[in-house]
């Protein structure tokens, strides 16, 4: 009798760590087992549940069990592993994340070793991130080539719902790299050096504007903010203290009168880094794992089916084919261009002189014969219309091609953004092209033709 109901307790707890979602009717007791996506209509999610069509539920009304019942057996994997610096980057992660999440994984793995990277395109990868209330996300600081996630590495990784590190790796020190009227704007010297004194003017709004939102992220998923901040702006001074047997970390001016000082984790002028085991300590990371596969076990997903996103490569091989094209088109451009400029000045020349030419002709060579007007032909003149007609010609081709060209540098800078091309100058090019095209082929003929 005794071992029946521990053997239906063993039963019992083991399927309440099996890979499932259960929801539950609270009004109905209506229960099946699937899994919400990142789809809504209106204020309803969609579920896909097992063996039958997806519906569209009020999440509200039913008690949902995270016992992944009902999941894919898989995790999808994205690798940050270098600097974010392009646009089509974080337009990959986006989609690719938001598609993720649709699939029922178990959860969403971020890796991340990455030294940093444009903030501005980091903050939409967080967006992405932070809107995913369909599946757990993880962030992996796997370390590597760069030893942890610094800058906009770290903030990803305080994105995440849960932010697990390896050993040997550090995350933080992430002054802004910002998007400016000016360019791309860097307020890091190499070895966290003096920071550029235009930048330091320019951009402190954006750092207090920054470091409110890296806060955000961290107090969204119970981590300090006070240390977030620190990591991004050097005016932060974080400390540990000690209130009602409570750890906490403040800003040393914002220390209440119960509380006790502990340390100092960072001064001011100085931006914030962390250790695994540092961050462990305040609370930045949830636990440090050696590798991923005692990741997966720790998360209850030892025989998951790793998913590897390959989006990001193929998306960096389009992008370096059509910046190679790009790279070609610029200077046949400026040369077409240079051409088409000493043609219609030859024209222009040719042109004056048989106007010229043609009014001592006309009275050197009028006669009358047989009662009509004649005029003695001249082959000089053949010769001259020969050389305009074959200007004309050369420049029709120039500018049919000057057109061609760009064309295809306006679809290609319309596709891929992280080409440094103004669109709005290449559709005047275009235009002047075509206009001047016109303008070539309907030429009026000289005065005496």
């Amino acid at each position: 009798m005794v071992k029946c109901p521990a053997f239906i307790l063993v039963i019992l707890l083991f399927f309440s760590n099996c890979f499932a979602d259960t929801f539950i009717h609270r009004d109905t007791g209506e229960s099946f087992n699937g899994y919400p996506t990142q789809i809504k209509r209106r204020n309803k999610t969609q579920v896909r549940i097992d063996r039958r069509r997806p519906r569209y539920l009020d999440l509200s009304e039913y008690e949902v069990q995270r016992n992944y019942l009902g999941r894919k057996n898989k995790v999808f994997a994205f690798s940050i592993k270098d600097p974010i610096n392009f646009i089509y980057e974080a337009e990959v992660f986006e989609k690719a994340i938001a598609g993720a999440a649709n699939q029922g994984p178990l959860f969403i793995l971020v890796e991340i070793d990455v030294s940093g990277g444009r903030t501005d395109l980091a903050r939409r990868i967080c967006a992405t991130i932070t809107q995913i209330d369909s599946c757990r996300t993880v962030a992996f600081v796997s370390g590597g080539k760069f030893g942890g996630a610094f800058s906009a590495g770290a903030m990803i990784a305080l994105a995440c719902g849960e932010l697990y590190m390896a050993d040997d790796t550090a995350i933080g020190a992430a002054p802004p790299v910002l998007q400016t009227s000016y360019g791309i704007k860097d307020e890091r010297r190499p070895y966290r050096q003096t920071v550029v004194k235009e930048v330091i003017s320019a951009d402190r709004a954006d750092t207090a504007v920054l470091a409110a939102y890296i806060a955000a992220l961290a107090e969204r998923n119970n981590r300090p903010a006070a240390v977030a901040r620190a990591m991004v702006d050097k005016n932060i001074g974080v400390a540990e203290v000690i209130g009602d047997g409570k750890t906490d970390f403040v800003e040393p001016e914002n220390m209440e009168p119960n509380q006790t000082f502990v340390r100092t984790w960072s001064k001011k002028q100085s931006l914030l880094t962390l250790t695994a085991s540092e961050a462990l300590h305040c609370n930045i990371a949830d636990k440090i794992i050696p590798a991923i596969e005692q990741l997966l076990t720790t998360l209850d997903a030892p025989k998951a089916t790793i998913v590897q996103n390959t989006g990001v490569r193929k998306a960096k091989r389009r992008f370096e084919k059509a910046k190679e094209e790009f790279d070609e088109i610029t200077p046949a451009v400026m040369y077409l261009e240079e051409r088409a400029d000493e043609l219609l000045e030859e024209l222009n020349e040719l042109e004056q002189r048989i106007r010229r030419n043609d009014s001592r002709r006309r009275r050197r060579s009028f006669y009358r014969f047989d009662g009509y007007v004649r005029y003695r032909y001249d082959w000089y003149f053949d010769e001259i219309l020969i050389s305009r007609e074959s200007l004309i010609n050369e420049l029709l081709f120039v500018f049919r091609d000057l057109r061609r060209l760009y064309e295809r540098a306006i679809r290609l800078a319309g596709r891929h953004s992280d080409l440094s091309a103004d669109i709005d100058s290449l559709v005047e090019g275009l235009n002047s092209a075509i206009s001047k095209f016109d303008e070539v082929r309907n030429r009026p003929w000289p005065t005496w033709w």
